[in-house]
């Protein structure tokens, strides 16, 4: 369950440790399918597209985090896990002919709340410990996410890797995907 004004890192793997993204086109396609389905539900604050998995880091919006009928069975989920499963699948229905093979190719989609100390009843942050005591968690996500590549050897610096974040952030290109003012505001992260 997603709640509000938490900021997540989502993440997810392919079966088998499958290349999800074997052409740069398909990178293309991810982050173009993420614009389209993800940004109505949510603000993402950074992102790192992996040849095997991606991260993300996001906070919902209300229209995510709200509760729907799911399909034609008489269950409810919020709206960001019906996005995101989606998202997933319909990228999964593009890409499969091309690599010659069916059936699903990521996993389940993980998530976890970027803070450790909730009241589990109510998620509600514990009073004495404010929000900003939680930001260098969150901190060293954001930074994670973007070290992925270079971890990986596939790059040296991360913003040198072009499915990242890392070169947004850094200045060095004009990426419209993340919510520069939010991420400021809430971890004071900064564009340079």
């Amino acid at each position: 369950m997603y709640y509000p004004n938490v900021i997540y890192h989502v993440y997810n793997q392919s079966i088998n440790s499958e290349v999800v993204y074997r052409q740069e086109e398909f990178y293309h396609l991810f982050l173009r399918k993420l614009r389209k389905q993800i940004l109505p539900v949510a603000d993402i604050f950074c992102y790192c597209l992996m040849p095997t998995h991606f991260h993300l880091q996001l906070i919902p919006k209300q229209a995510g985090i709200e509760i729907q009928m799911a399909g034609l069975k008489p269950s409810k989920q919020q709206v960001i896990h019906a996005t995101f499963r989606s998202l997933l699948s319909s990228y999964t229905r593009r890409v499969n002919p091309q690599y010659e093979r069916r059936g699903s190719l990521f996993r389940k989609t993980q998530y976890e709340p970027a803070y450790k100390d909730f009241i589990p009843e109510s998620w509600e942050l514990v009073e004495e410990r404010p929000f900003t005591q939680y930001v260098p968690y969150i901190r060293h996500c954001f930074d994670y996410i973007h070290y992925n590549p270079v971890k990986a050897g596939l790059v040296e610096c991360a913003a040198d890797w072009p499915y990242s974040s890392a070169s947004d952030w850094a200045g060095l290109r004009e990426g419209t995907l993340c919510n520069y003012a939010l991420a400021e505001k809430l971890i004071g992260v900064r564009r340079r």
